[in-house]
C-alpha cells in the first residue's frame, strides 16, 4: 500500500512502451484508446454480464473509435479527469473501488506509459479485483502496445 492522489493505493502498476516519434500525452492516450484490440469488446461484454448484476459499473462501448479528449468524456471505464501536454488522468469511482489511470510521456527517452492505481472501498471490491487482476495484467500491455507494434513492459509505478 502506497500514498497517491487517491489518498492510498491498494494496487498499482505501470506499463511502458517505446514511442516511434515525439508526442504529447493527449496524443499517446488517443492512440492507445483508438487502437484497442477487437477482442477487448468481447472481454468487456463478458465482464459486464457478470459484474453488472453485482453492482459494478458497466463499460462504455467506444474503444477503437476516434478520441477527442475532454474532461468528463468517457472511454470504456475511463472518465477523463484532466488533460495536459505531459499527463492525461482518467479514472472512475465505483461502489466497491476507485481507480485512476494515467497516460504519461517521456519526451527525452521517447517512452509512453499507462499507470493504474486502485483503492478498494470494501471486501467485494478487493475480491472482484483479485479475479480481474490477471485479465488486467494482460489487457493493459496489449492495449498500450497495439498502436506502436512494440511490446509494452511492466515497470515499477
Amino acid at each position: 500500500m502506497t500514498t497517491s492522489p487517491l489518498g492510498r493505493t491498494d494496487y498499482a502498476d505501470k506499463y511502458t512502451v517505446a514511442l516511434p516519434e515525439p508526442m504529447d500525452a493527449p496524443r499517446f492516450c488517443a492512440l492507445v484508446l483508438e487502437s484497442a484490440p477487437a477482442w477487448l469488446e468481447l472481454v468487456l461484454s463478458l465482464r459486464d454480464r457478470v459484474a453488472g448484476p453485482l453492482g459494478f459499473n458497466t463499460q462504455e462501448r467506444n474503444y477503437g473509435q476516434p478520441v477527442e479528449l475532454e474532461v468528463g468524456r468517457k472511454f470504456g471505464p475511463l472518465v477523463v479527469e484532466s488533460v495536459a501536454p505531459e499527463l492525461v488522468v482518467c479514472g472512475n469511482t465505483d461502489k466497491h473501488f476507485v481507480f485512476r489511470s494515467m497516460f504519461e510521456v517521456d519526451q527525452v527517452r521517447l517512452r509512453g506509459s499507462f499507470s493504474t492505481e486502485v483503492q478498494f472501498s470494501d471486501r467485494i471490491g478487493r475480491a472482484y479485483f483479485a479475479v480481474v487482476k490477471p485479465f488486467h495484467q494482460r489487457i493493459i500491455p496489449a492495449l498500450v502496445s497495439a498502436p506502436f507494434h512494440s511490446k509494452a513492459r511492466a515497470e515499477s509505478p
